[in-house]
């Protein structure tokens, strides 16, 4: 494998900062070029928590979920200051479920009893889970890239011509930007309002996908608990709005009765870039290879250090 590429990779959210890491670590030179850079990435917005969410196809997303879940257990929950700590997700279902459908995902998991389910859910799961402080997470990634020698641009690509005149090898961790960049017509935003309220005792996660109060969820942090959420497909709005605030928190309410006064300390919202499946594949423009690592959904964190690892392979390939 030729060791000291030079790698370009377009993008500073989650996915680009996890391929540049990987990268580098194993011998390349890595250059990120992104017109938004933390605190002001998409990726900053995000709740995220470790769960394959508003990603396809299931037989890719699985893998790659299931290897990035052990990725951090391995080398980011043993530090304190990546701001990701262990937490138990319960997944509640409005109707009976044989086997909920990550169960590919994870090494094993539990039915909740009858007295553990809110009013209105006839059975859930629960699993262990790993939750990631966004405030913290992506300036760990970013002191740990710029740490291994990366460096870090600046700047706003228009079109992919710009980026293979100046490296052969281009990672396009683009997110919703591939759209403009490369045409992609079939990546659409998904946004998501989240609410964070102060702590109050509550430290396990519960998520509600399509029941009575879904999308709804509930995620404690170590300083704060995000509350949400919206799926409202192609809608461009990054403005916090009233009426979702208040249906957010009611249904938070309705998830677990701690909630029913709450603090609220913020709120925020970000765009899930959604596509019929993830897009992790090469692609020969000219004489320069990009490797595309997009379109990743609810799941961005979930998938990152899987597809980070594919990412390296491709480049390598």
């Amino acid at each position: 494998m030729p060791q000291n590429r030079p790698v370009l990779v377009l993008g500073c959210g989650v996915s680009g900062l996890s391929s540049s890491i990987l990268l580098l670590q194993a011998g390349h030179a890595v250059t990120i070029w992104a017109r938004e850079l933390p605190p002001h990435t998409t990726s900053n917005q995000a709740a995220a928590l470790w769960f394959p969410y508003l990603a396809h196809p299931m037989e890719r997303v699985g893998p790659w979920a299931s290897r990035t879940l052990a990725y951090f257990k391995q080398h980011l929950l043993p530090d304190p200051a990546s701001g990701c700590r262990p937490t138990r997700v319960q997944d509640l279902y409005a109707h009976p479920v044989e086997t909920p459908w990550w169960a590919g995902a994870v090494a094993a998991y539990r039915r909740l009893a009858a007295d553990e389910l809110p009013a209105g859910y006839v059975d859930g799961f629960e699993t262990e889970s790993v939750v990631i402080d966004t405030s913290v997470y992506m300036d760990y990634l970013v002191a740990w890239f710029r740490r291994l020698g990366g460096e870090i641009v600046q700047r706003e690509v228009t079109g992919i011509e710009e980026a293979t005149a100046e490296c052969k090898w281009v990672v396009n961790c683009t997110g919703l930007g591939s759209r403009q960049l490369f045409g992609d017509e079939s990546l659409h935003p998904v946004r998501g309002q989240t609410v964070k309220v102060r702590l109050n005792g509550v430290e396990h996660s519960i998520l509600d996908d399509e029941g009575p109060n879904g999308l709804g969820y509930i995620i404690p942090r170590s300083a704060d608990i995000v509350l949400g959420g919206t799926a409202q497909a192609a809608d461009w709005d990054t403005n916090v709005r009233s009426a979702d605030q208040a249906e957010i928190l009611r249904k938070a309410a309705n998830l677990h009765p701690a909630f029913g006064e709450v603090q609220v300390l913020a709120a925020g919202v970000g765009l899930r870039p959604v596509r019929h499946e993830v897009r992790l594949e090469a692609e020969r423009i000219g004489d320069a290879l990009v490797v595309h690592n997009y379109g990743h959904g609810g799941a961005g964190f979930t998938l990152s250090w899987g597809c980070a690892e594919e990412t390296r392979m491709k480049v390598e390939g």
